[in-house]
């Protein structure tokens, strides 16, 4: 063998060295990705919210179903099927589609009242429903054109309409995800394609445009200091001054728009320490040599204050869509078009 060949072979060897390195780490990686502890199945899910007992209540276009948590022991089926919100006290569970709000006791599961918050259409949208913390007041938004950036509030005891707020914003098509604070003083709303607003409550009026990227997720902290905002980047800001305290951008460049942030959505632990968070931007819906079965969006469990990363966990395939903490704190939950993912939370 030349010496040409001699080099030949070891850069030949070099290569696949690294290859097989390469391969190795990344399934390393994939390996350490925390798999769920319970999977459960469904052939549709519109939305899905822990009660405060700890129960789930999972939607379907045509029904709401509650079930014990973690043994899928079903408790009762309720007519209605859409967007759901609970009560803080566990009272009442909201279900929203079609332009109203059938609102439902929480014990006995019987119907309490119709809010007819816009004339209904044959097709169901996007709706966001947010109880206030005292339980009296509802938010309700619908990502209809028609309807416009409009947040309305419901008065839960009268089932009057408080009133409602209109984003003044040429850019803001419709309005989306809701997420009050703690106190009840703010409102925090995103608007489609772009934008992301602070509400005060009490004048029912916008005080504040925080951000112009768009937001799929909005989550406050439990004592209210803190606010995440889930998007192509995912800020976390200060509600003492509004100011970003810190942020994940996952990596490589996104351009921030409506359809970018898809995935891209957040949630806290009721004890206030956990960030629940993508790992990365959603994948393409092409499969990869590097991953077994079809892509997945991976989730990434982080410190609360610092945004740091602790733990990765197994995801969802193509795109997250929403992710919640159990009452108790133990549990989060991955929505999925058509399943449900929980994973253990360690203390």
């Amino acid at each position: 063998m030349g010496r040409r060949g001699l080099c030949a072979g070891v850069l030949g060897m070099a290569g696949l060295t690294a290859l097989g390195l390469l391969v190795g780490g990344v399934m390393f990686w994939r390996n350490r990705e925390a798999p769920p502890a319970h999977t459960w199945e469904f052939h549709t899910v519109r939305s899905a919210v822990f009660l405060p007992d700890g129960r789930l209540a999972v939607a379907s276009t045509e029904q709401t179903t509650i079930y014990e948590f973690p043994e899928r022991a079903e408790v009762r089926v309720l007519p209605d099927g859409g967007y759901l919100a609970a009560h803080p006290d566990g009272g009442m569970l909201a279900i929203g589609s079609h332009g109203s709000v059938r609102l439902y006791e929480g014990a006995q599961g019987a119907l309490r009242g119709t809010l007819t918050c816009w004339p209904p259409d044959r097709y169901i949208y996007e709706m966001s429903l947010a109880f206030a913390p005292d339980g009296r007041a509802l938010a309700v938004t619908e990502q209809f054109h028609q309807h416009g950036p409009v947040v309305q509030l419901w008065d839960t005891l009268t089932q009057e309409r408080i009133g409602e707020v209109r984003i003044d914003d040429p850019d803001a098509n419709v309005a989306g995800p809701l997420a009050f604070a703690p106190n009840g003083r703010w409102l925090v709303v995103a608007t489609a394609p772009r934008g992301v607003w602070l509400i005060d409550v009490e004048r029912l009026a916008v005080v504040q445009l925080l951000q112009r990227a768009p937001s799929q997720s909005l989550a406050f902290s439990p004592d209210g200091t803190l606010l995440s905002v889930g998007g192509p980047t995912v800020r976390t800001y200060a509600t003492d001054t509004w100011q970003i305290i810190h942020e994940q951008t996952f990596g490589g460049r996104l351009v921030e728009s409506v359809t970018s942030s898809w995935g891209m959505v957040v949630a806290i632990s009721p004890d206030g320490r956990w960030l629940a968070t993508p790992n990365r931007y959603p994948p393409s819906d092409s499969f990869t040599l590097l991953e077994e079965g079809p892509p997945r969006q991976t989730i990434a469990l982080r410190r609360l204050d610092n945004g740091r990363r602790v733990r990765v966990l197994s995801g969802s395939p193509i795109r997250l869509h929403q992710l919640a903490f159990s009452p108790d704190g133990r549990w989060l939950m991955d929505v999925g078009l058509s399943t449900l993912r929980f994973w253990p939370v360690e203390k």
